[in-house]
This record gives structure tokens, C-alpha cells and sequence, in this order.
């Protein structure tokens, strides 16, 4: 606020070679402390992100309804994106297997899992929308499977997909392909390590667009976790 009403008072003064260098250091400043807001932002974002991480929930693992916990956080990420910045449309399609039941969680920590991932996949079909396409439509799709002693759960996207050279790197502590203070790279890093301490695996499948415009593309996210 003080700058612009220096730049409101320096329109009163005649132009002079003395203006027009004041007028120079005052878009400066501006300029670097957009920037140090920016970082500021993101710092406090990386922070924020490592304190959750940290403190978990009370390491407790209880018999927990997975269906029921997808249903839920499911909904809560896709209502959170919806009140968001730059909302879109997105048909969400749970397919969740009846058979599943209970299966032994950290639930504030799984839950933390479920809105990553799906946050990630809407980022990701924004991207998309970008694009221009009329008949482009987000989807995102969750299934639930048992496969013996353990339980799959299947977060899938049609959204851009991810490129392979990025593909091994994105589970990595503060890799992000956001800009400015949109991401913090702790998401999918910490959804790995949540998956890790419940003895599980995460597992990423993407298709690119290769050229073919009515090429399916999109990235889905395998978790395979212990029912016991």
C-alpha cells in the first residue's frame, strides 16, 4: 500500500530524470517483494506440510471401514476443489467393492492419503482444461478391490498424464512441476511414506498423448495395503 501511494504522489511531480529513476526503485521493491511474499508462502506451506507429517495421528492402527473413508474424503477434496480457486467440472465415479470391509488404519493419516492423490488428479485435469478441448470431460474414478490378504485401491485421472521423465521423481520430497506457491512437492512424498508405515506399496501408471488426438490419457495410482 505505501508504494502505490508513492507511485500516487510521484504522478503530482513534473516529469524529471529524478522521477523517472525513483519511479525505477519503487517497481523494484515491488517487484522483489512480490517475491519474497511468494517464497514466504510456499516456505510456510512446506513447513505446515512436515508438522502434519510429524505429528500423524496417535499411531494407532483400528479396524476401519475403507469404502466408507474413500466415500468421505473422496467427497471432501472434490467439495474443497469446488470452493477453490479455478473449480472444475468433474464426474466422480466410485467403484468400490462391496466385499472390501474393514481394513486396519491410521485414519487421519489414510485420510490425508486419499485427499493427496485426488487434489493431485483434479490439478491434473485442470491442466488438461487448459488445453481448449470442447469435449474434454474430467473424470476421476476410485475402485476398491481384495486380492487375498490385501486390499488395491485404484485413484485414477483422464487427465494429461505425467512424462516419463518426471514419472520416477515425483514421489521425491519437494519435486513439483507447479508454479510459485502452488505446490510445496510434499504431497505425493508424504502419501508414500503414510502408504510405507501402513506396510504397504503405491505403484503409478501414466499414458502420455503420443500424437492421436482421441488417444486415452491419464495417470492412475496403485496402493496395495495389508487387510491385517
Amino acid at each position: 500500500e505505501l508504494i502505490e501511494e508513492a507511485f500516487e504522489e510521484l504522478e503530482k511531480l513534473e516529469d524529471s530524470a529524478e522521477k523517472e529513476e525513483i519511479i525505477t526503485i519503487l517497481e523494484d521493491v515491488k517487484t522483489n517483494l512480490s517475491k519474497v511474499n511468494e517464497h514466504g508462502t510456499r516456505a510456510n506451506g512446506i513447513v505446515t506440510s512436515m508438522l502434519q507429517h510429524s505429528r500423524g495421528g496417535d499411531g494407532k492402527m483400528e479396524p476401519t471401514d475403507l469404502n466408507a473413508l474413500l466415500k468421505e474424503y473422496v467427497n471432501l477434496s472434490f467439495h474443497g476443489m469446488r470452493a477453490g480457486k479455478n473449480p472444475i467440472n468433474v464426474d466422480i465415479d466410485l467403484q468400490l467393492e462391496e466385499g472390501v470391509g474393514k481394513v486396519n488404519l491410521i485414519t487421519e493419516d489414510f485420510s490425508r492419503v486419499i485427499v493427496n492423490l485426488c487434489n493431485n488428479a483434479f490439478d491434473a485435469m485442470r491442466e488438461k482444461t487448459l488445453q481448449g478441448s470442447d469435449s474434454y470431460q474430467p473424470k476421476l474414478t476410485v475402485r476398491t478391490k481384495s486380492e487375498g490378504n490385501q486390499v488395491r485401491i485404484e485413484v485414477e485421472d483422464n487427465g494429461p498424464g505425467i512424462p516419463d521423465e518426471i514419472k520416477d521423481k515425483i514421489l521425491q520430497p519437494f519435486f513439483t512441476t507447479k508454479k510459485g506457491t502452488e505446490g510445496t512437492g510434499l504431497g505425493l512424498s508424504i502419501t508414500n511414506d503414510i502408504i510405507k508405515a501402513h506396510g504397504g506399496t503405491i505403484e503409478i501408471q501414466t499414458n502420455r498423448n503420443q500424437g492421436s488426438p482421441s488417444e486415452k490419457t491419464g495417470t492412475v495410482f496403485f496402493i496395495s495395503i495389508p487387510v491385517n
